[in-house]
């Protein structure tokens, strides 16, 4: 599998390309995503096995909305259906790529408790009653290096496994990738273009803050898509599909750096 290097101008590219493909069908594009997320929500509220089961449908619904991305790439008819594509094709690798992310979670939470102690512990204790943000900074500086190395080692993890996680979906779904494989690969591709990557980033950070000021939240219900959008561009234009391997061939969202 060819793994592709991009300067660090892409990481403009990915969003200017991202809303590009919104705006192909800014209704579809946006009031799916926003189905997509109303699912993961009712999933997460499910009694008991609700977290659990949106932990591992995650990835099926994540490979469903990049169906929709092909769909708008190719200006193909956008349909309902193609958000649960992903329950109709390599439907268990999926939520195997779920499960990796669950045991992921599970061993960074029991790394960051096992480094911080009970120290840890109680400044979680502490803010969760308090729920204040600075008795938290101030707990953390009173309680020791063993805390401020617990959570830096379960940043470092969390930052990993997203990396990851990003791209497995697309992998699995698009490529026929196996899910170990495909986690392994958008670990590689991520790292092998984290210039970009950052730039990306910090351009999304920058797009959140000002659709924040927007009135009644409106402005977010654009960045949930133009995250996703942006998302499968930079997965195109990292991982190509077979067929563009051929040397001087491009895709319609262009793949050269």
């Amino acid at each position: 599998m060819e793994i592709r290097k991009l300067n660090a101008a892409r990481g403009w590219t990915w969003v200017k390309q991202g809303w590009q493909l919104i705006m192909h069908n800014p209704l579809l594009a946006i009031s799916l995503a926003l189905v997509g997320a109303f699912g993961m929500f009712l999933a997460f509220h499910i009694p008991m096995f609700g977290p659990l089961l949106a932990v591992l449908l995650m990835p099926v619904l994540m490979a469903g909305y990049m169906r929709v991305c092909r769909a708008l790439e190719e200006n193909e008819e956008v349909e309902l259906t193609q958000l649960i594509a992903g329950f109709d094709k390599h439907t268990m690798p999926l939520i195997s790529i779920g499960g990796f992310m669950m045991m992921g979670l599970l061993i960074v939470s029991m790394t960051v408790i096992f480094i911080g102690g009970d120290a840890l512990a109680t400044l979680l204790e502490n803010f969760k009653a308090s729920n204040d943000p600075q008795i938290l900074v101030d707990a953390m500086q009173a309680a020791g290096s063993g805390v401020a190395l617990g959570l830096l080692v379960g940043f470092t993890m969390m930052f990993a496994l997203m990396l990851a996680l990003q791209y497995a979906p697309m992998l699995v779904f698009f490529s026929d990738v196996p899910p170990l494989a495909a986690l392994r690969a958008s670990f590689a591709g991520s790292l092998r273009n984290i210039v970009p990557y950052t730039v990306y980033s910090l351009i999304m950070q920058g797009a959140a803050l000002v659709l924040g000021i927007v009135p009644f939240g409106l402005g977010m219900i654009v960045l949930l898509p133009l995250g996703l959008t942006s998302l499968y561009v930079s997965y195109r234009n990292i991982f190509p599909f077979p067929d563009e391997l051929t040397p001087g061939q491009h895709t319609k969202i262009d793949t050269e750096a």
